[in-house]
């Protein structure tokens, strides 16, 4: 049994979360217990924040840039007349060139996967397309 620093109360070992340090106990635990931890996560969560966080580090572009970008899309993707993003999230996909790093538009969840799966190829995409069209394909 273990005391949580948090709520104080008495639980089983089990309900604390094992400590992760190289070189230490590897059975050692956290001296709060899953619950508060759980609660302490979820009450010091921001999603904007994680948002502004996410876009500056991995695009080095700010939330007001990228909603600019959106409003000079129209609200859509730049690829088809999505107005939803999709995935889990939904929000729309900053595309941008894996070698230079330049940033594109934006895309939905779909049009961002396909666009990686070719890998930015014209030439695998209009392979595709002739197989598409080569199976009968009939526009809706």
């Amino acid at each position: 049994m273990k005391t949580c620093r948090v709520c104080k109360k008495q639980k089983d070992e089990l309900e604390f979360y094992l400590c992760k340090r190289k070189g230490g106990n590897p059975n050692a635990r956290h001296t709060e217990c899953k619950q508060c931890a759980i609660a302490r996560v979820k009450a010091n969560h921001d999603p904007v924040k994680a948002r502004r966080s996410h876009l500056r580090r991995k695009y080095d572009i700010s939330l007001e840039e990228y909603e600019q970008l959106l409003l000079l899309q129209g609200g859509k993707c730049a690829v088809c007349p999505a107005t939803k993003a999709g995935g889990k999230h939904n929000v729309f996909c900053v595309d941008h060139d894996h070698v230079t790093g330049k940033i594109r538009e934006l895309l939905c969840m779909d049009c961002n996967i396909v666009l990686g799966i070719i890998k930015d190829s014209p030439e695998h995409l209009g392979r595709l397309a002739s197989y598409i069209i080569k199976h009968n394909y009939e526009p809706k």
